[in-house]
């Protein structure tokens, strides 16, 4: 293997010995190449299995590109490490234990928000829990709970064990009996949820030795990505796999901690040594990615919070950041298209898709795509949030659910009669009280009598072979069988706007098409973690939240919203969120700029119409962000 193409320091990361290794890679430090270089190190000089070897990303996009790295310092071998996600590693191990874990033959479904609100309400209303009508924050009504609180305070609850910090919580004991009611509910369901994927593998370990000790045994070595945004179940998970052997490696960045929402704890990166003493620490420092001058900007940003040694770079200094602060929300839009559309003028970016606008939140995204199209430039929104609405995608996916999982009751409630099959009336009673499918048919004798009892025979039978046909096939071939055996498209040529929607069924095609997953569980359960996106689009300028931009690169990057209220974040009243730490805001500034390769914009409006429930509101006074008074402004070129 030829080291000679790596630097210094990413050499003695991948030539290090055996045991526990804490690396801090800092952004554009190379960090992917790095671990892809120390398991292609592992395999051809050191002669270990590839199957040995597990790496654990955080998304699946992060698996995929990890791969692709693998493969070309590895080749074909690169096939054969195990490399995914924290879910798919979870979903891994619950469906080889189905049985033990109470899942009996056939694989869990995976709820997303949807499902998981309608149970974590039968759940809450089963203990006493006065709970909010839907649409409704409760707080009009101080006895009642909001749904979306409800939400916040058990998954933490479930992932970090304690809402103690929050002090409008519900008590500890509260939330302990809401966790069991809520987890009955999956149970039965045959579900599990994105908590469940971590809390059941480290409950069957405790519950089954043999089960742990097999996984133990088939992994010798194991490297974790992005460790300062896992959780301490992660954690966990992770320190009982490595418990014989203790080759772990954990790489990360605790200046790039941006999701507590989700329970993660930037301190057990930097806690490594204390977990593991013998531990050896590597530091990758250098930035190949940005100009010295973006370099410097990310810096003053993080100066405050130390969290590990400046990044430097031998790149050239690059020209200056710009700073433009717009009338309002439209002005600001305006300027980005006429920047975006001059650069491609000038020859500075040849494609669209070499520039991208970061936000904050997704309520900022409308205007700026509209400016951008007014422009004649392509836009690529993240996560697809418009298609994914449609009822006709959202039918589509509950049959791929069903082709994953024929029990899957929610999904089932939803196609019974779609298309059309006389079972209205079916329907209705199944939504009242669900059945198992077995039991399906002669629910429906009494409900529309013997050509009910048939429709349904024929609907059973045609999930049935769905299932058998779609279990060892990749995701687009499942979507393939669906649109076959259903006549789901033919259905929706006759509707009214039929060409509409089947333009979203292709689109839905071509995402699978081009997906990672490794197969349909794995797609559903990125699905409901909002990991489906798209591979990114050249011909398009990328738009897309700061969280969505982390772990990418873009030669020109547009930083919007640098204002009080937006960046840092407040969250709007009766949101059911905490607000976020304003160490937590200043990383995720941090991982905006970083994001940038060549040209920095920062932009910031003197008024803004908030969003309220989708509608803009009378425009409000804003002031630019306080992060801006700690930038260098001899590298920052103020705009006119």
């Amino acid at each position: 293997m030829d080291l000679s193409r790596f630097t210094a320091q990413q050499r003695d990361v991948i030539v290090a010995g055996d045991g526990p290794l804490s690396i801090l890679a800092g952004p554009g430090s190379g960090k992917t190449t790095t671990l892809a270089g120390r398991i292609a190190h592992l395999v051809s000089e050191r002669d270990i299995p590839p199957t040995s070897i597990l790496a654990i990303t955080f998304t699946t996009a992060a698996a995929a590109t990890l791969r692709n790295r693998l493969e070309t310092v590895l080749g074909s071998a690169a096939t054969r490490v195990d490399i995914r996600t924290f879910h798919s590693f979870g979903l891994r191990v619950i469906r080889t234990w189905s049985e033990e874990l109470g899942f009996g033959h056939l694989p869990p479904a995976v709820y997303g928000r949807e499902e998981t609100r309608i149970l974590l309400r039968k759940a809450a209303t089963s203990i006493g829990l006065a709970v909010a009508p839907d649409r409704s924050t409760g707080d009009s009504d101080p006895w009642l709970l909001s749904v979306a609180r409800l939400e916040h305070w058990l998954e933490r609850f479930r992932l970090c064990g304690s809402t103690a910090e929050e002090p409008d919580a519900l008590h500890q004991e509260v939330l302990r009996e809401l966790a069991a009611a809520y987890e009955r509910q999956l149970q039965s369901n045959g579900a599990v949820d994105y908590a469940a994927m971590l809390l059941l593998p480290l409950r069957l370990f405790e519950a089954e030795p043999r089960a742990g000790a097999t996984l133990q045994d088939a992994y010798r070595y194991v490297l974790v990505d992005e460790t300062q945004d896992t959780c301490r179940l992660q954690y966990r998970l992770v320190q009982h796999v490595v418990a014989q052997r203790r080759n772990l490696a954990v790489v990360g960045d605790p200046l790039q901690s941006v999701y507590s929402f989700r329970g993660a704890d930037p301190t057990l990166l930097e806690s490594f040594g204390v977990d593991y003493p013998d531990a050896r620490r590597y530091v990758l420092d250098q930035n190949h990615r940005s100009t010295a001058t973006i370099v410097t900007l990310a810096n003053a940003i993080a100066a405050p919070l130390a969290s590990r040694p400046n990044s430097w770079t031998a790149n050239p200094a690059g020209p200056a950041a710009r700073l433009y602060r717009a009338d309002d929300e439209l002005d600001e839009a305006r300027y980005i298209a006429d920047e975006v559309a001059r650069l491609l003028a000038g020859g500075h970016i040849t494609e669209p898709g070499q520039a991208a606008v970061l936000f904050r939140t997704n309520a900022q995204a409308p205007v700026i795509a509209d400016a951008l199209r007014s422009h004649g430039l392509p836009v690529q929104l993240r996560a697809d949030q418009d298609v994914f609405a449609r009822p006709e995608i959202r039918d589509l996916l509950a049959y791929l659910r069903l082709a994953h999982n024929p029990n899957d009751t929610p999904a089932l409630a939803r196609i019974l009669d779609t298309p059309p099959r006389g079972l209205r009336l079916v329907e209705r009673a199944f939504r009242r009280k669900p059945v198992p499918l077995a039991d399906l048919a002669e629910s429906a004798h009494g409900r529309g009598g013997a050509a009910a009892r048939r429709s349904v025979e024929e609907l059973v039978s045609m999930l049935a072979d769905i299932h058998a046909a779609a279990a060892d096939s990749a995701s687009v071939r499942a979507l393939e069988l669906v649109l076959e055996r259903t006549n789901y498209a033919v259905w929706l040529t006759n509707q009214q706007d039929g060409p509409e929607r089947l333009q979203n069924v292709e689109h839905l095609h071509a995402l699978l098409e081009h997906t990672s997953a490794p197969d349909l569980g794995t797609w559903l359960a990125d699905l409901h973690l909002g990991e489906t996106d798209a591979a990114p689009d050249q011909r398009c300028v990328s738009l897309l939240t700061v969280h969505a931009a982390k772990g990418r690169e873009w030669p020109v990057v547009f930083v919007t919203g640098v204002e009080e209220g937006l960046l840092p974040h407040v969250r709007p009243p009766l949101s059911g969120q905490p607000e976020p730490s304003d160490d937590e805001e200043r990383r995720l500034t941090y991982v905006a700029l970083s994001r940038c390769q060549v040209l920095l914009y920062l932009t910031y409006c003197r008024t803004r119409r908030p969003v309220l429930d989708g509608q803009p509101g009378r425009p409000e006074p804003q002031q630019p962000s306080r992060y801006l008074r700690g930038l260098p402004m001899d590298l920052v070129a103020r705009v006119a």
